[in-house]
């Protein structure tokens, strides 16, 4: 009886200490990693970032659409979103012309309507040059993205 209270004995502390270890690894897990590769890559015309809403919403008012994204303690505001490099140069352009200083970021989209959508857009406006149709395409764009994606977050 003695030989197996021994083994029991060495089984429990074994098992503590793994159970520590697991709790240990568990404690300091990051949160999920998507790793799927199921989307675009689409270029993003950043206007501007902002410290608040406020700043924000005084700094936007000769925007006719944008969206949004909070990025940690900044506020980054978008123009147009194009999966097009021909297209981008034609929307930094236009942007370009109405005085404002635009930069790219490249976001992974994962939305198959909205990226459907982005298609046929990104087809029209790389067939003109026409700067009120690049507005109203480059504004459906940012709606559609708010309608398909940010919308789909809530």
């Amino acid at each position: 009886m003695k030989k197996y209270l021994f083994s029991i004995f060495i089984a429990l502390v074994v098992g503590f200490f793994l159970a520590k270890s697991f709790l240990e690894q568990y404690d300091s897990y990051q949160g999920l990693h998507f790793t799927s590769n199921d989307g675009e890559m689409l270029y993003f015309i950043r206007y501007a970032s902002y410290d608040s809403v406020e700043d924000m919403e005084k700094g936007t008012i000769s925007l006719t659409n944008y969206i949004y994204k909070e990025n940690g303690e900044k506020i980054d505001v978008y123009v147009g979103i194009t999966s097009d490099s021909d297209n981008l140069i034609k929307l930094g352009n236009y942007y370009s012309s109405l005085g404002y200083n635009t930069y790219t970021e490249e976001f992974l989209v994962t939305n198959e309507d909205f990226l459907a959508s982005l298609r046929n857009y990104d087809t029209i406006l790389s067939s003109t040059d026409d700067s009120v149709v690049i507005a109203s395409i480059s504004s459906q764009i940012l709606e559609k993205y708010e309608e398909l994606v940010n919308g789909s977050e809530d």
